[in-house]
């Protein structure tokens, strides 16, 4: 075997094809690296509140009992599903008794969130379905005597996310 000695010439050739190479390289992400803008044009969908009925499960409450509350919620959009994110108690409205027994009685009513399905429904477009809130509404019991035939309507906050 002949052993190749090295020329100058040899390593001047491979000095040039290895800076064209870099030089290649650099003109290809000069060219392929470029950056292109386009327009786009849109909007956002447009969606309706959903609708929420509640009515107390138990009509009447003696000290120290608790109710269930049913909520009907319906979804009027057609467009999107409702994904319910989250159900919590609202201001309470009581009737029927004296005025001056109405703070006395509206510190005896107490409203939770209670125990909520896990996950929350999604509503289809369309679509409704009821969620009860378990123990959502009870009346303490140390409630007076002042506060016998009272009436109340309970408010509920119902959230909800327009999904796809």
């Amino acid at each position: 075997m002949k052993h190749v000695k090295h020329t100058k010439r040899t390593t001047a050739i491979v000095g040039t094809a290895i800076v064209g190479t870099v030089m290649v390289a650099t003109a290809a992400w000069a060219v392929f690296g470029s950056t292109i803008v386009a327009g786009a044009s849109g909007g956002a969908e447009q969606v309706s509140a959903i609708t929420v009925v509640g009515q107390q499960v138990s009509t009447t409450l003696l000290p120290g009992e608790s109710s269930d509350v049913n909520l009907a919620i319906t979804n009027p959009n057609g467009n999107v599903r409702a994904q319910i994110t989250g159900i919590t108690p609202g201001s309470i409205v009581i009737e029927g008794i004296p005025q001056s027994a109405m703070d006395t009685c509206d510190d005896h009513l107490i409203t939770n969130q209670g125990a909520l399905p896990s996950p929350l429904p999604t509503l289809g477009k369309n679509g409704s379905t009821t969620v009860t809130v378990g123990g959502g509404v009870k009346l303490a019991g140390d409630a007076p005597l002042t506060c016998q035939g009272m009436t109340w309507t309970t408010n509920w906050n119902v959230t909800f996310q327009a999904v796809r």
